[in-house]
Formats: C-alpha cells, structure tokens, sequence
C-alpha cells in the first residue's frame, strides 16, 4: 500500500511551449515549478504545436515508492 492509495487527488497545471523538438516538447510551468519534457505523442491538440503556446493538464505530484 502506497502514500497515494490514502491521498489521490489530480492538480491542474499550466504552462507554455519553450521548445519543439524531433520527438518532443518543453514546457515551462507556470509558478516556477519548473520544465516538463514530454513526447509530442502526449499532447493532445488539433493545430501544430508552436513555441509560446498555452497548456494544462492534470497531474498528481510524483512519490517515491521503496
């Protein structure tokens, strides 16, 4: 049994497009939370991605398991 079987609960995140690259995409999160890399094959969109574009998704914080 983990901490996040007691405590699940999803965030909402947002942030922008820094860069674009081959297989992937930073975002640069809002709250000075830091940069996201992710693959392009998890955005979600219907127009190409462009650099300096707004996104948010729903994330809970990371645990560390033993």
């Amino acid at each position: 049994m983990t901490l996040a079987d007691n405590y699940i609960n999803q965030n909402y995140f947002q942030g922008r497009i820094v860069n674009i690259y081959d297989g992937g995409v930073e975002i640069e999160l809002n709250g000075r939370l830091g940069i996201l890399k992710i693959p392009k094959r998890m955005i979600i969109s219907k127009n190409e991605l462009v650099t300096g574009k707004e996104v948010g998704f729903m994330m809970t914080y990371p645990e560390v398991l033993e």
